[in-house]
């Protein structure tokens, strides 16, 4: 889904199809408390593209993070969907699972990282966004398409019915990073 300008009134038909995927996948059939050994390989579909030198088909979509592993320190690929700032020149992802991911663990032990998105690939520095900012993502991702609160309330043990209050306490269960390219001196 082309999440990076949510402001947009103009809904089209793929973006519509990737969202009812998303709520069908995570607000339906995934297990809650972790991928499961099939959609873990599911989800990383996208690293064979960017293997091969294909990830510029998918870069619209999904950027590849390269992390290092908190207990192997081996290189750890996962592919993530992202919400762009072209102001900032940051991208926004977010684990499942209320962070439950390896990815996100392992950011939180090493923030330096590697990102390609589409045929652009830089070092980055990954940042824990402040739950407001995840709250306000959240919010205005379920006025474009209600369906998401599906989601949201999934995981959150209070309802997630559309006030500000409440997509607040739901974003400590989604929490965001920002991945901010490491400019050049």
């Amino acid at each position: 889904m082309d999440r990076r300008n949510l402001n947009s009134s103009r809904i089209g038909l793929l973006e519509r199809f990737a969202v009812w995927m998303e709520v069908e996948i995570l607000g339906r059939i995934t297990p809650k408390n972790s991928p499961g050994p099939f959609f873990k390989w599911f989800f990383k579909w996208p690293i064979f593209h960017y293997k091969i030198g294909l990830g510029w088909m998918l870069g619209r979509y999904y950027l590849l993070l390269t992390t290092t592993g908190r207990k192997s320190g081996k290189l750890r690929y996962t592919p993530l969907e992202y919400v762009y700032d072209p102001l900032e020149d940051w991208y926004r992802v977010a684990p499942g699972w209320g962070g439950n991911t390896d990815w996100y663990k392992n950011v939180l032990h090493d923030s330096h990282v590697t990102v390609q998105v589409g045929r652009r690939k830089f070092e980055a520095v990954a940042e824990a966004a402040l739950v407001e900012e995840s709250a306000k993502f959240m919010m205005n991702l379920s006025r474009r398409h209600p369906s998401m609160d599906k989601v949201w309330n999934r995981w959150s043990d209070r309802a997630v019915d559309g006030t500000w209050e409440s997509y607040l306490y739901a974003a400590r269960l989604f929490p965001s990073v920002w991945l901010k390219p490491i400019k050049d001196q």
